[in-house]
């Protein structure tokens, strides 16, 4: 129950983040209402890889550290209990865990990041018309990407009411490229859509026509039928990134980036291991100490090990080092370190100095 607590709570902490970034982006006219949606259980998918182990290492310090508050390890002990039997308690909730983190690390991460790629790109290219919200501004800086186009272009767009066939009330459509601006604006106007073309036309009644050029005399007039064409922009394929390449692919590949994020693909769940069996000696605690009195000693060695992981992926990305798995083995060691049995081995050298004496 503390994994699924503490889980869950980081869960909806991220899917609060992810969702806000992408709502500022709809709120642009960017993306719309089901991409929203769409993009943040996507990226809800892939944090699951890092969010579930880290519930089920806190889940663990909070659990096992009450059993030490309330002395029902001290109980066990004396019953005959040891550590081993917590261990493999841990380990049958721990190994199914690390299997499941390992499937969404190497088949569920690589679709959600090409999926979310897809749709970021359509959505680029869609037209600025269909993106625009009735009652608010929408923004676009297209780059210069043309020979012909030297200087990027900057759009704003408002249209007060939209209805469903397309009828359009009040338009203002600022177009600015270079020092050169230009304005429309109606009181009507519609959309037309041309089936089985890659263009839309916006049909304008009495537009009034503002341009402002750098080199030339101001131009106004006013167009009883203005018609303006709108491209649909296919979508252009998304570039490559190790991040959407499926796991098969990233081990036969030999560059630096593919090889650093298939060695975290393989990392996550071995660090599901042993962060959860690193919990059983972390949580070890003195009589009256508290429940949480390791937590924050969890805290600092979980957050030092994700930092060194990801110094490590920039290091192989770098060409500076060829492998990331230094740092999974230094977690392994502090995990060593914490199930020597340092208490015991003082008495043993404290027993044969009496000895000798």
């Amino acid at each position: 129950m503390p994994f699924f607590s503490v889980a869950a709570v980081l869960l909806i902490i991220f899917m609060g983040y992810s969702l806000s970034r992408f709502l500022h982006k709809a709120d642009a006219g960017l993306l719309n209402t089901d991409e929203v949606a769409l993009l943040t259980l996507l990226k809800t998918l892939i944090a699951l890889e890092v969010l579930l182990p880290i519930g089920l290492f806190f889940g663990l310090m909070l659990a096992l550290g009450k059993l030490h508050n309330d002395s029902e390890i001290v109980a066990m002990q004396a019953s005959g209990i040891g550590e081993s039997r917590m261990v493999r308690a841990v380990a049958a909730l721990a190994i199914p865990l690390a299997l499941v983190i390992a499937g969404l690390s190497l088949y569920v991460r690589p679709w959600a990041f090409s999926l979310t790629y897809e749709m970021l790109a359509v959505a680029k290219a869609s037209s600025d018309i269909d993106r625009v919200k009735p009652g608010q501004f929408y923004l676009t800086n297209t780059p210069a990407l043309q020979e012909e186009q030297s200087e990027d272009k900057q759009r704003a767009i408002f249209i007060e009411t939209i209805s469903p066939d397309k009828a359009l009330d009040h338009v203002f459509i600022r177009i600015r490229t270079g020092d050169e601006l230009k304005v429309i604006s109606s009181r009507t106007g519609l959309l037309v859509e041309h089936p089985g073309s890659d263009y839309q036309t916006l049909e304008l009644d009495n537009a009034r026509i503002y341009k402002k050029v750098d080199d030339g005399p101001d131009l106004f007039a006013q167009i009883e039928h203005f018609t303006m064409k709108v491209s649909d922009t296919q979508p252009e394929p998304p570039e490559y990134k190790s991040k959407s390449v499926a796991t098969a692919k990233l081990a036969s590949s030999e560059n630096p980036a593919d090889q650093s994020e298939y060695q975290w693909r393989l990392s996550n769940p071995v660090t599901t291991l042993l962060l959860a069996l690193l919990a059983i000696p972390l949580s070890r605690s003195r009589p009256r100490q508290g429940r949480y009195a390791k937590l924050l000693l969890a805290f600092v060695i979980y957050a030092a090990y994700y930092n060194m992981i990801g110094i490590a992926r920039t290091w192989v990305e770098q060409q500076t080092a060829t492998t990331i798995w230094w740092a999974p083995s230094l977690l392994a060691l502090v995990l060593v370190f914490f199930y020597l049995p340092w208490h015991s081995l003082g008495v043993k050298r404290l027993t044969r100095k009496h000895t000798q004496t």
